[in-house]
C-alpha cells in the first residue's frame, strides 16, 4: 500500500488549498502522513484523524547522533551540500522526519510548494531512498534566490522523481529556464471546495451575535437545535469566550450536544464582517434569560440588546424571549426563558414558513426606524450643551 511523506508547512495552519488537496487524497484512498515545518493556529488546521509529525529540533539531534554510528558517510555528505547550500536549518528537519519517519513504510516523499522546504524532502529522500515529488507554484518561481542561484533550483528540481505545476504557464518556465525534462512535469490545476462542511448552501441561517456568556442563552439554543430532526438550517454563532467568571465555553457545549454539522462558529467579528453576515443571515435568535444569585436576587440581565436592534435593522425575522426590556423593542416571535420546547417550536415554525420572513422582516426596519434610531443620542447632547 503507498504511503506518503506530505511535506508542508503550518505557519498560519495549513493552506486552504492543501487541506481540499488533502481531503480528497484520504478520499481516494491515499495513506500519507502529514509533516509539518511547523504548526500554529490558522483558519484551516489539519485533520483530528491525520497522521501528523512535526519538526522537533529533540528528534532531528536525536537522528544525527544515531546516524553517526549507523551511516556515517551519508551523514557527512548531507552536512557538506547543506553547508554548501546555506540550509543546514532543513537537514535537521529531514532527520526530524526521517526519526518519525523511518518504521512507517514509507513509499513517497511529496513537498507541496518547490521553495526551501523541498530541500527538506531532498534531503529525506537521500535517507528513505525512496522517490520525491513536489508541487511547484507561482510564488516559488519569483523569488531573489531563483535568479541568484539557478543552478542549484535546477539542481533541486532535477532530483525530483515528478514536478507538478498548476499551469501551463509555469510548465513552460520549469522547461526553458530550469531545463527540466518534460517528461517529469505534470500539470495538476488547482481546485476550489465550497461549502465543504455543508454550512452554507441550501441552509437557512440562523444567526446568533452575543459574547459567550450565560445570559445570551447558548445553552437554550443549543438544546433546543440538538432535537429538531431536520438538516436544511445552520446555527451561526458569532462571539467568544471574554474570559470572564461567566464566561462559557460554546464550543464545548457544541460538542457535548454532537451537534457539530449544525453549527458554525465564526468567531468574533466587527465592521463590514459583521454587516456581511447580518445580511446573508436569514432569522436571527436571542434566547437571553436572567441568571440569579443563591439567595434569589438577580444577577445578570439584559438592557435591550443592540444585536436584536442590528438583525431588524436588517430587515430580519428574529426569535428572542420575553426577557427584560426585549419586549419594548421585539413584536414577535417571543418565547418565555429557558423554556427549550417553546424555542425549538419556534425555530422549527420559522423553518416552515419561509414566506413570511420578508413582511416580518419589513415590520422589524420600521420599528428600529421609528423609535432606535440615531436620534436618539440627542437627549444626551442636549443635555450636555445645557453645560
Amino acid at each position: 500500500m503507498s504511503k506518503v511523506a506530505y511535506i508542508t508547512t503550518g505557519k498560519i495552519g495549513i493552506h486552504r488549498f492543501t487541506y481540499n488537496e488533502l481531503c480528497e487524497l484520504e478520499k481516494r484512498g491515499i495513506n500519507f502522513t502529514l509533516c509539518l515545518t511547523q504548526l500554529k493556529k490558522g483558519p484551516w488546521m489539519p485533520a483530528k484523524n491525520w497522521a501528523i509529525v512535526t519538526a522537533s529540533r529533540r528528534h532531528s539531534m536525536v537522528q544525527f547522533m544515531s546516524l553517526l554510528i549507523t551511516k556515517f558517510n551519508l551523514l557527512i555528505k548531507l552536512i557538506k551540500e547543506a553547508r554548501q547550500n546555506n540550509v543546514i536549518s532543513y537537514l535537521l528537519m529531514a532527520l526530524s522526519f526521517y526519526k518519525q519517519l523511518k518504521g512507517n513504510t514509507i513509499t513517497s516523499i511529496h513537498c507541496q510548494m518547490g521553495d526551501n522546504k523541498l530541500y527538506t524532502g531532498y534531503f529525506l529522500k537521500q535517507l528513505l531512498q525512496v522517490p520525491l515529488t513536489v508541487t511547484v507554484h507561482a510564488h516559488e518561481l519569483y523569488q531573489r534566490r531563483v535568479y541568484d542561484e539557478n543552478e542549484s533550483i535546477r539542481h533541486l528540481y532535477a532530483n525530483c522523481d515528478k514536478v507538478f505545476t498548476i499551469s501551463q504557464f509555469n510548465a513552460e518556465i520549469l522547461k526553458k529556464q530550469f531545463q527540466i525534462n518534460p517528461a517529469k512535469i505534470e500539470i495538476m490545476r488547482l481546485f476550489p471546495d465550497i461549502d465543504y462542511k455543508h454550512k452554507v448552501r441550501n441552509k437557512t441561517k440562523i444567526l446568533i451575535v452575543a459574547n459567550w456568556a450565560e445570559k445570551k442563552g447558548y445553552n437554550i439554543l443549543l438544546d433546543a437545535i440538538s432535537q429538531i430532526n431536520r438538516n436544511d438550517f445552520v446555527i451561526w454563532v458569532v462571539g467568544g469566550s471574554y474570559y470572564s467568571e461567566n464566561s462559557i465555553d460554546v464550543a464545548q457545549m457544541i460538542k457535548e450536544y454532537q451537534i457539530e454539522d449544525k453549527v458554525a462558529l465564526l468567531g468574533r467579528q466587527g465592521g463590514v464582517n459583521l454587516d456581511i453576515i447580518f445580511s446573508s443571515c436569514d432569522i436571527f435568535c436571542l434566547p437571553s434569560y436572567t441568571e440569579y444569585y443563591k439567595d434569589g436576587n438577580p444577577a445578570e440581565r439584559e438592557g435591550i440588546p443592540v444585536s436584536l436592534m442590528e438583525a431588524m435593522a436588517w430587515g430580519k425575522p428574529v426569535i428572542s424571549t420575553n426577557h427584560a426590556g426585549i419586549h419594548e423593542l421585539v413584536q414577535e416571535i417571543l418565547v418565555e426563558e429557558k423554556s427549550v420546547n417553546q424555542l425549538k417550536s419556534a425555530i422549527e415554525y420559522m423553518l416552515d414558513h419561509p414566506e413570511k420572513w420578508y413582511a416580518m422582516g419589513e415590520k422589524n426596519k420600521r420599528i428600529i426606524a421609528e423609535k432606535y434610531s440615531k436620534e436618539n443620542v440627542k437627549v444626551l447632547a442636549d443635555t450636555f450643551k445645557k453645560w
